[in-house]
């Protein structure tokens, strides 16, 4: 108990419970599919294999190693590529980046080798490999869900039978001192590396920013800070200098789960690609807008029938 304390210990509220959440889904007899929700940057991957590294000598937990694998880098995989991908990660956890990057076809491959046999093994024709599968999403659950805009229904169902979603620092930044100190120690810097306090950690605390970047964002508050210590500045002149650069250079843009409103052009592909291309976005825009399709109905003169055919 006192290990796992100290494993949540960089973690309070909001956040402290997501991981707490995870743990107890990841540590699950059963071999259910995780769903981890999250913002760009906010620590989806590092728990993941934090809580791997901590049960990997249990081996009934089937947590002995990790693979991590971006969506949008399997979706020219065929059956013998994720057979190859499941054999390596037997008896560990398998992550699947950004899920919502999958193209249709890939999902339904997957579906067909992530559909446990007896005993809870996956597989294609043969049901053989214990692992744990978990994937992560940049995107709201309703996004995911309720259009079939990024996952067919069929396979949101399948993949989501656990899910837990990571608090960002614009939804709860009380913790993020602690989590800058532990990004300022990874970077191991030679020189000039006693850990910044006063006018930083005020910044931080007092949310001088929205750190729509999370993790990622600290990571480049850390090294810019460093940087600008190693050329003589006083704290004060290294915070001035790092907040205009950090507005100036650095800082993510806000993550928004709406369906971007601009649809745009792809030059590699043909008209009729394209054209497809442009009623998915205008069926998800008119879903977001109204609420369903059937109640954007009238407003655009389109059945809600034709528009799910899309």
């Amino acid at each position: 108990m006192d290990k796992m304390n100290d494993l949540f210990k960089t973690e309070i509220g909001k956040r402290r419970e997501a991981v707490q959440k995870l743990n107890s889904f990841i540590t699950n007899p059963g071999r259910f599919s995780i769903l981890f929700l999250g913002s760009r940057g906010t620590g989806k991957a590092h728990w993941l294999k934090e809580l791997q590294e901590f049960y990997k000598k249990e081996a009934d937990l089937n947590l002995q190693k990790s693979v991590f694998i971006g969506a949008a880098n399997s979706n020219k995989n065929g059956e013998n590529d994720w057979i190859k991908i499941f054999e390596k990660v037997n008896h560990g956890l398998l992550v699947i980046t950004d899920v919502e990057e999958l193209t249709k076809e890939s999902q339904a491959l997957l579906f067909k080798g992530i559909s446990s046999g007896q005993g809870g093994k996956f597989g294609f024709d043969k049901k053989e490999y214990d692992i744990r599968i978990a994937f992560t999403s940049t995107k709201s659950v309703s996004s995911l869900r309720d259009s079939e805009v990024y996952l067919a229904h069929k396979f949101f169902d399948r993949i989501c039978q656990f899910a837990v979603e990571l608090p960002s620092y614009k939804d709860y930044n009380r913790s993020i001192w602690k989590d800058f100190k532990k990004t300022w120690n990874k970077m191991s810097f030679e020189k000039e590396n006693n850990l910044p306090e006063g006018k930083l950690r005020e910044w931080l605390e007092n949310q001088g920013h929205s750190f729509y970047g999370n993790f990622r964002d600290l990571d480049k508050i850390a090294v810019n800070w460093h940087n600008y210590r190693l050329q003589g500045n006083s704290e004060e002149k290294i915070l001035d200098l790092l907040r205009k650069d950090f507005d100036r250079f650095y800082k993510f843009p806000e993550h928004s789960d709406n369906f971007i409103k601009e649809f745009q052009i792809s030059e590699d592909s043909n008209w009729k690609a394209n054209l497809n291309d442009f009623k998915l976005f205008y069926k998800q825009y008119i879903s977001e807008k109204y609420g369903s399709l059937r109640k954007g109905e009238t407003e655009t003169a389109i059945s809600y029938r034709t528009m799910e055919r899309w």
